[in-house]
This record gives structure tokens, C-alpha cells and sequence, in this order.
């Protein structure tokens, strides 16, 4: 399948979650996401700059959450279904169920969570002062198991679609079974 192929496919599969997809049409479409993104980062990072730090940790890190940056979020929004649908395609193609994907919801839920700490721990805390040792600690502790669970979740889809593609005759119950007219194209009678 061509560059080309593989966006338009994962757009006409936009909410697909059936069938398969082979291992260039997945990898293409994670080639065309990071490039649409990296496109988009740099025309946001020209037409909103991001704001000067002051040297206030508290201003300097709510000033961060506080960004916008439509570009990259609504095309997020976008692609976030076509993702999930041709990750659940591509598990299909390996021999995976796609209920796989619910592993994504642990580093999410937890993200949620730390988050929500993260933020009632900088917001009670006095503007124009420097960080104490215990908020920093604090913040560690959020903040180092997101990255922990988020690498895990990584590794183990990245091993799952790069496993080569399994037909129905080799065990995978997620495909249908090919007509047996194109497993014969080579023979003769």
C-alpha cells in the first residue's frame, strides 16, 4: 500500500473498527500523523509563540497550562477515532483482539489523576516563592508514574503491530478467510 493509499484508507475507515490493516497501511498513517503534527507544531509555533518565562516557577508552569493551541487540538480531536480504529485494525491483522486498546485507559486514568493533584499542589501554593522540597517530591511522585505506565503501554503495542500479519488459515479468528480462487493463482490444472 502507497503513502497515499494508507491516509485515504484511514480516513474512509474512519470509525472501522472491523477488519484488518497490514503493516505499511499502519505504520504510513503514524508517518503521516507525526508529520501533520510536526507541520502544525511549527505554523502554531510562528503565529502564537509561546510567552517569555518570568522566573516564577508557579506563574511560569500556569502560565504553561494555560496555552492554547488550536491547530494541534482540534487535529487531535480529528485523528483521535481514525487512531484508535486502525490500531484496533492493525491488532486484528496480528492476531489480536482489540480490546487491547483499553489497556491505553490506565496511563490515561491515571494522568487524570495526577493532574488533578499536580494542580491543587501549585495552586495552594503562595505566588512568588520559590518550590519547597516536599512540593517538588510531591510532583515527582505524580508526575514519574505517567511516564512509567505511558512507556509500558508503548512497548507493548509497538510489539503487538510489529508482529508480521496472520491469515485465517493461520489461526486468526479476526480476519475472514481469503476465497480459495487467490490461494491458487499460482497452479496450474
Amino acid at each position: 500500500m502507497s503513502f497515499v493509499g494508507a491516509i485515504s484508507s484511514g480516513f474512509k475507515n474512519y470509525v472501522n473498527f472491523k477488519g484488518k490493516a497490514s503493516r505499511a497501511q499502519y505504520w504510513y498513517w503514524v508517518l503521516f500523523t507525526l508529520l501533520l503534527a510536526l507541520v502544525l507544531g511549527t505554523i502554531e509555533g510562528v503565529i502564537w509563540p509561546t510567552a517569555a518565562t518570568t522566573g516564577d516557577p508557579v506563574t511560569d508552569i500556569q502560565s504553561l497550562s494555560t496555552d492554547f493551541t488550536p491547530l494541534t487540538t482540534i487535529s487531535s480531536l480529528v485523528l483521535f477515532l481514525p487512531n484508535l480504529s486502525i490500531l484496533a485494525r492493525r491488532l486484528h491483522d496480528a492476531g489480536f483482539s482489540a480490546k487491547w486498546l483499553f489497556l491505553i485507559i490506565v496511563p490515561a486514568a491515571y494522568s487524570i489523576f495526577a493532574t488533578i493533584g499536580a494542580i491543587v499542589l501549585i495552586n495552594d501554593y503562595p505566588s512568588g516563592q520559590e518550590f519547597s522540597p516536599e512540593l517538588l517530591i510531591s510532583l515527582v511522585f505524580l508526575i514519574v508514574p505517567i511516564l512509567a505506565l505511558a512507556a509500558i503501554v508503548f512497548i507493548i503495542f509497538l510489539v503487538l503491530v510489529l508482529k508480521t500479519s496472520k491469515s485465517f488459515y493461520d489461526g486468526n479468528k479476526y480476519v475472514e478467510p481469503e476465497p480459495l480462487d487467490s490461494l491458487d493463482e499460482g497452479t496450474t490444472a
